[in-house]
C-alpha cells in the first residue's frame, strides 16, 4: 500500500471512529480497553467498531514504517541541508 492511500484510508477510519465515539461519549482507545476487558457486550456496532479501530492502528503502524522509509531517503538526498517536502497533486496516489 501507498503512502497517500494508508494517509486517505485513516482518515476515513477516523471518520467512523468519531462518529461512534460521540454516539457513547467515548473515545476508541477507551472502548477497545473496556470491550477486549469483557466489559461491554459484543453487538454488531460494537465488533465493526473494533475492527475499524484495529484497522486504524494497523494502518498507523504501515504509516510509521513508510514514513521513516521516506524520511530517510529526503535525508540521503539533500545531506545536511533542510527536508524539501514536495507537494503532492491531491488525490495522487
Amino acid at each position: 500500500m501507498t503512502l497517500p492511500g494508508i494517509i486517505q484510508d485513516i482518515h476515513a477510519l477516523e471518520t467512523k471512529l468519531v462518529q461512534l465515539e460521540k454516539r457513547y461519549n467515548l473515545r476508541s482507545p477507551d472502548f477497545y480497553h473496556l470491550y477486549k476487558a469483557g466489559e461491554l457486550e459484543q453487538s454488531r456496532e460494537f465488533i465493526r467498531w473494533v475492527g475499524y479501530y484495529e484497522a486504524k492502528v494497523e494502518r498507523e503502524a504501515q504509516y510509521q514504517e513508510l514514513m521513516y522509509d521516506y524520511l530517510r531517503q529526503l535525508r540521503q538526498q539533500t545531506g545536511l541541508g533542510a527536508l524539501q517536502l514536495i507537494p503532492q497533486p491531491v488525490g495522487a496516489d
